[in-house]
C-alpha cells in the first residue's frame, strides 16, 4: 500500500531535505584571486580568497538564503572562469530560482572541465530528475556510478526505473545498492519490496532474500531480555497492543487500521500508536483520539523507540509498514514486546524471526499453500484479512455509463508498475473480445506524455488503437472516486493485484475483475471478491480472465444490477463490518498471548 523508488530530492534544488541531497566534492585549495563581497548578513564588505568565498556561498545556499548564494558563486566565476566547482552550484542556484536553461549550461561547463567527478554527475540527475527529464537523469545517474558506484545513485536511478514499468533493471540497482551500503537498511528494503512487483515472481527467491535480510540484522542486534510472563504486577490486565506505523494520515494504510481502532474493546485492550511520520493531518487528529496513547518516534532511533515501547509495557506489538518506507523493522529486531505480529501494509514477510506471527486469511494464503513463505506464522482470521473504511464523504455512486454511452468502459486505476507487459497484453485482448470497449487508466503515472506513449505502444502491437485509450492522473481523493462514474468494469492488475484500488472501485458500484496468484499479493483480490460474494469474477488464469471480462460486458443487466445493489452489499459484508473482523483480530491477540503464557 505504500510506494519506494522515490528520487531523493536534493536540498540544493527544492528545498527538501535528503540524506544523499546537494553532495558537494571538498573545497579546493585557496586561489591567489580573491574577490569583494558586499556587505551581507550582518557582515561588513570585505575581500575574501576564493575559497573562503565559496564556503560562504555553500552556506547561504544550504540555509535557503538562494538568491545571496548566487550572487557569491557569480563573483567567484567572474574572478576566476574555469572555476569548476562555483560554475556547478551556480547552475544549481539558477536551477532553484526557475532558471532552469542557463543552470544546466552552468552545470555543463563545470563537467567539462572535471569530466570525472562523480558528484556533478549525481547532482545533475537529481536536477534532471526535478526538470521531469527523466532519460538524462538516468543518464546522468548511470555517469556517476561509472566513475564510482554508489546506493545513492543506484537508488535513485532505480527509482525512476521503477516509475516506468521497467522492474527488473530496478530491482537489480535496487539490489546492487543494497550492496554497496549493507548498513543501509532502506537500500534493502527498497529491494525486497520491488520483488513482488516482477511480471513472473519467484516466490522461493523472494522468501530466500526477505529470510536473509532478517538474518543480516538479527545476527547484529541482540534482543531486549525476555519479559517476565504474566502482567507484569500491572493492576490493570488489559491487554496492551502497540500498533508501528508511518501511514496514521491520509494513505491507503489508514482506510484499514481507522476502523479497527474505533471498534477495540476498550475494556479488554489497551491502544498504543507510535506514528513514525513527522507531520500529521486531519486523519491523523482522529488516530490521535482513537489511540489511549499516542507516541511520535520519527525522531527518535531505533533503540530509543524500543526502550520506549518495553517502558510501556506492550503486550503485543504490530507492525503496519514491512519493508515500506520509514518502517521501523529493527525495533521489531530488538524484540521490546514479547509477542511481535505483522500485518497490513506489506504484502510478504518480513524475514525476521523475531516477528512471531502474521496476521491474514485462508484467501489471500490457503493453508498448506504459503505457509512456507514467511518466518512468521500464519494467523488466519475467520473472514478476511482486514476490513476497509471508505472515505467519509464518498461521492454518489453513479449511474452505469454503459446506459449513456451505448459502450463499454473497462478501467484500473492501479499503480502503473503493476501494470506489466503481460497485463496490457491481456487487456488489449479483452479491447479485441470488446470491440466497442475503451479503456480509462489513472495513476499519477499517466501525467506524463512518455508513459501514455508506452501504454499506446503496448496495445498497438495487439492491434488496438491509441483512441482507445484514456488517461487521467492524480487528484484529491473525492475526485478520484469520482472518476468511477466513467468506469463500468475495473480490471485488477496481476500478479501484484490491487487492494484499496479494489476496495474503492466495489464501494463506487463497479464489480472488479481479478486474476489469481501464487501468493498473497496475487490473491489478496479474491479475498475481497469473496467477502462480497464475487467469487465467479475471479480468474483462474489469463485466459478466464479475458473471458469473464468479455462476458461481463455483454451483460448490461447485471452491471446495472451490481451498479445499484454493490455499495450495499460491501456495507454489510465481512469487508466492512468493523465490529465483527475487530473481534476476530482480538481474539486472535488473545490466542497469540496465550501461546505466550504457556
Amino acid at each position: 500500500m505504500s510506494e519506494i523508488g522515490r528520487n531523493d530530492s536534493c536540498a540544493c534544488g527544492s528545498g527538501r531535505k535528503a540524506k544523499n541531497c546537494c553532495q558537494r566534492p571538498a573545497v579546493p585549495a585557496a586561489k591567489m584571486s580573491s574577490v569583494m563581497l558586499p556587505a551581507m548578513a550582518g557582515a561588513p564588505a570585505r575581500r575574501v580568497a576564493l575559497a573562503e568565498a565559496l564556503h560562504i556561498a555553500a552556506q547561504l545556499q544550504q540555509t535557503g538564503q538562494i538568491p545571496a548564494a548566487k550572487m557569491v558563486f557569480e563573483l567567484i566565476v567572474a574572478a576566476d572562469g574555469n572555476h569548476a566547482d562555483a560554475l556547478f552550484f551556480l547552475g544549481v542556484t539558477c536551477h532553484q530560482l526557475g532558471q532552469s536553461a542557463p543552470g544546466l549550461e552552468f552545470m555543463r561547463r563545470a563537467i567539462a572541465l572535471q569530466p570525472n567527478n562523480r558528484l556533478y554527475h549525481f547532482n545533475l540527475g537529481i536536477i534532471n530528475a526535478e526538470m521531469g527529464d527523466t532519460e538524462a537523469a538516468m543518464a546522468a545517474y548511470q555517469r556517476s556510478n561509472v566513475i564510482q558506484p554508489t546506493a545513492d545513485a543506484c537508488n535513485n536511478c532505480a527509482g525512476l526505473l521503477l516509475n516506468e514499468g521497467r522492474i527488473d533493471e530496478a530491482s537489480e540497482l535496487f539490489r546492487r545498492g543494497g550492496e554497496l551500503n549493507p548498513d543501509d537498511v532502506n537500500q534493502q528494503s527498497n529491494f525486497l519490496y520491488t520483488l513482488s512487483y516482477k511480471p513472473h515472481p519467484d516466490v522461493r527467491e523472494i522468501f530466500n532474500w526477505h529470510k536473509q535480510f532478517g538474518q543480516r540484522h538479527e545476527s547484529a542486534i541482540a534482543p531486549m531480555p525476555p519479559r517476565a510472563r504474566g502482567g507484569g504486577g500491572r493492576a490493570n490486565q488489559r491487554l496492551r497492543i502497540g500498533y508501528v506505523s508511518a501511514d496514521f494520515r491520509q494513505h491507503a494504510v489508514a482506510h484499514f487500521i481507522e476502523p479497527v481502532l474505533a471498534a477495540h474493546d476498550v475494556k479488554h485492550f489497551e491502544i498504543f500508536c507510535y506514528y513514525n511520520y513527522p507531520v500529521g493531518d486531519a486523519v491523523t487528529r482522529r488516530f490521535e483520539k482513537l489511540a489511549h496513547h499516542w507516541r511520535v518516534i520519527s525522531n527518535r532511533s531505533d533503540e530509543e523507540v524500543a526502550n520506549m515501547i518495553r517502558a510501556d509495557g506492550i503486550d503485543i506489538l504490530v507492525d503496519l509498514a514491512g519493508h515500506t518506507p520509514l518502517h521501523k523493522l529493527l525495533v521489531f529486531a530488538r524484540k521490546p514486546a514479547p509477542v511481535q505480529a505483522s500485518w497490513i501494509g506489506y504484502s510478504s514477510t518480513t524475514g525476521l524471526t523475531r516477528m512471531d506471527y502474521r496476521i491474514t486469511d485462508t484467501v489471500s494464503d490457503p493453508v498448506g499453500v504459503t505457509d512456507n513463505l514467511y518466518t512468521e506464522k500464519l494467523v488466519r482470521l475467520p473472514d478476511t484479512f482486514s476490513c476497509f473504511q471508505p472515505l467519509s464523504n464518498s461521492p454518489n455512486v453513479g449511474a452505469l455509463p454503459a446506459t449513456q454511452s451505448g459502450r463499454v468502459t473497462f478501467g484500473s486505476f492501479n499503480n502503473f508498475i503493476k501494470m506489466t507487459p503481460e497485463v496490457l497484453q491481456t487487456w488489449a485482448r479483452i479491447l479485441q473480445r470488446v470491440p466497442t470497449s475503451t479503456l480509462l487508466l489513472k495513476y499519477r503515472s499517466f501525467e506524463a506524455k512518455k508513459i501514455q506513449a508506452l501504454v499506446h505502444a503496448a496495445f498497438a502491437k495487439h492491434g488496438v488503437e491509441p483512441a482507445r485509450i484514456h488517461f487521467l492522473g492524480s487528484d484529491d481523493y473525492h475526485t478520484h472516486l469520482r472518476a468511477y462514474h466513467q468506469v463500468d468494469i475495473a480490471l485488477d492488475t496481476f500478479p501484484h493485484n490491487g487492494d484499496t484500488t479494489t476496495c474503492d472501485a466495489l464501494w463506487m458500484g463497479v464489480p472488479v475483475i481479478v486474476n489469481t496468484g501464487v501468493n498473497h499479493v496475487g490473491l489478496m483480490g479474491a479475498s475481497r471478491l469473496h467477502s462480497v460474494g464475487l467469487d465467479d469474477l475471479v480468474a483462474r488464469d489469463n485466459d478466464n480472465y479475458v473471458d469473464i471480462a468479455a462476458a461481463l460486458a455483454n451483460n448490461v443487466g447485471r452491471l446495472e444490477k451490481l451498479r445499484s445493489t454493490l455499495r450495499q452489499t460491501m456495507a454489510v459484508s465481512p469487508l466492512m463490518d468493523a465490529p465483527r473482523f475487530t473481534g476476530n483480530l482480538e481474539r486472535a491477540y488473545e490466542t497469540m498471548w496465550e501461546n505466550f503464557q504457556g
